[in-house]
């Protein structure tokens, strides 16, 4: 029978051995594990460490006398999937957490390591005082996220008086650059709300066909699934639970798309008959919606830069097109340069452009560890090339729709106010921007209608 424990401490060493995403990772590792429970633990414990890993490298650097970047990938993986459990998982008990680590590290490396893991863990775990009461105290409460603070008997994190960024980053497992950016522009209450929402497990949100949301809250209710009805128009959000057990997902009734990425489709206001590009598609979900709002006739052309995506793309869009009038296609496009395309020769553009993901933290809990601040202007750049590429194929009287998962300003309004500056022919309509909570994930919406044809 395969252990989970053992399994996520395979995959977080992976990860940082050979980059990649822990999602890929699960995916390969989950069909392995029977037991529903073992795969929710494996699932836990891989993406809850990813989501804190600068916590609890914080906290294992205070604790180790050796510094962890002399240790091998394995044991970091056993000290951060052990601490993980012990500090976050309050139905794991922290001895169990500590004992699968010791185990992991003697299998899998120097048999000495097993006492350095089990030392490291058990001084660090006897520093805890228990869970914390009011007021808080910020040197040695640790923000958890469906459980009490637990508050640590002296001091393990930054003065907030002296580096309040610095205080929030290590709390909640954030880069320190980033909590500045925010800081810069929200309250603190509003920056700890979103950094809240970055290391928080999200809720899992359906889309139903257009219209179908009652039906589908009837199916699942008949299926013994506890969903509500969500914020968006056609969300379900289930409580809890594997979104491939649920038959009205396998069986293409329901797709799995937050509520915020819900809202970028519609804004198209494609009707039918309407010939769409969704320029950077992969990987799919809002091409797919597309297709669904088209109704029985119109044609989607979901483009990528990546020819593996545009192979996934081409699988993805094959099942839902096979109605006659309704055309769907996967094309591969260069990343730079004319869009192989004739001008004015769509009803709408979608431009999903790639971003730095701060708005999605949550669910790509590796953009933390790897983006740096130099990104934001560098995605910037791209995103305005990538509006610029798309705006002479809309037809006069289409739409272009620039959305992002970021919510960064330079992305956002940034890229948006200057393409409204730059073309006339660009008449701005209401879109959105969402900063990320418990309930959402955060992203930004921008629409523009043409109003004259495409100069050549």
């Amino acid at each position: 029978m395969a252990d989970p424990r053992a399994l996520a401490c395979d995959a977080l060493a992976a990860l940082e051995r050979d980059g990649g995403f822990a999602k890929d990772l699960l995916d390969v590792m989950r069909p392995g594990v029977d037991d529903p429970r073992d795969k929710a633990l494996l699932t836990e414990i891989v993406y809850g460490t990813v989501r804190r890993l600068p916590t609890l490298d914080h906290l294992l650097a205070d604790a180790s006398k050796t510094p962890l970047g002399r240790l091998d990938p394995p044991v970091r993986a056993a000290l951060r999937a052990g601490l993980y459990q012990a500090l976050y998982l309050a139905r794991v008990p922290p001895h169990a957490a500590v004992d699968a680590a010791v185990r992991y590290a003697k299998a899998t490396t120097n048999p000495r390591y097993a006492g350095f893991v089990n030392g490291v863990l058990r001084n660090l775990l006897r520093s805890v005082e228990g869970p914390a009461t009011p007021p808080e105290d910020p040197l040695r409460d640790l923000p958890r996220d469906d459980a009490p603070p637990l508050r640590f008997r002296r001091p393990v994190f930054p003065a907030p008086g002296e580096d309040p960024a610095g205080n929030l980053a290590v709390r909640w497992g954030h880069p320190v650059w980033l909590v500045r950016r925010w800081l810069g522009r929200h309250p603190t209450e509003t920056t700890r709300a979103m950094l809240d929402a970055g290391v928080s497990r999200p809720p899992l949100s359906l889309r139903a066909r257009p219209g179908g949301r009652d039906e589908l809250l009837r199916a699942l209710s008949t299926a013994g699934v506890v969903a509500r009805a969500g914020d968006a128009p056609d969300e379900v959000v289930v409580d809890g639970g594997d979104a491939a057990a649920i038959p009205a997902v396998r069986e293409g009734r329901a797709a799995v798309q937050d509520g915020t990425a819900q809202r970028v489709a519609p804004l198209l206001d494609v009707k039918a008959g309407d010939r769409v590009l969704d320029l950077c598609a992969a990987p799919g979900g809002k091409s797919i919606h597309v297709l669904e709002l088209l109704g029985a006739r119109g044609e989607v052309v979901a483009a990528d830069v990546s020819p593996e995506k545009v192979e996934a793309l081409a699988s993805t869009l094959a099942a839902r097109s096979s109605r006659e009038g309704l055309v769907a296609r996967a094309l591969l496009v260069a990343a730079e340069g004319p869009l192989p395309f004739a001008p004015d020769s769509f009803h709408a553009v979608l431009v999903d452009a790639p971003c730095t993901n701060t708005g999605v933290l949550r669910r790509r809990p590796e953009a933390r560890l790897r983006l740096k601040e130099r990104d934001v202007a560098a995605l910037a750049t791209a995103q305005r090339a990538l509006l610029e590429r798309s705006w002479p194929l809309v037809r006069p009287g289409g739409r272009l729709v620039y959305a992002t998962c970021s919510v960064e300003p330079e992305e956002n309004e940034g890229n948006a106010a200057a393409f409204a500056s730059a073309h006339p022919d660009a008449r701005r309509l209401p879109g959105f921007e969402v900063l990320p909570s418990r309930d959402r994930d955060g992203g930004f919406a921008a629409v523009f209608e043409r109003t004259s044809p495409a100069r050549t």
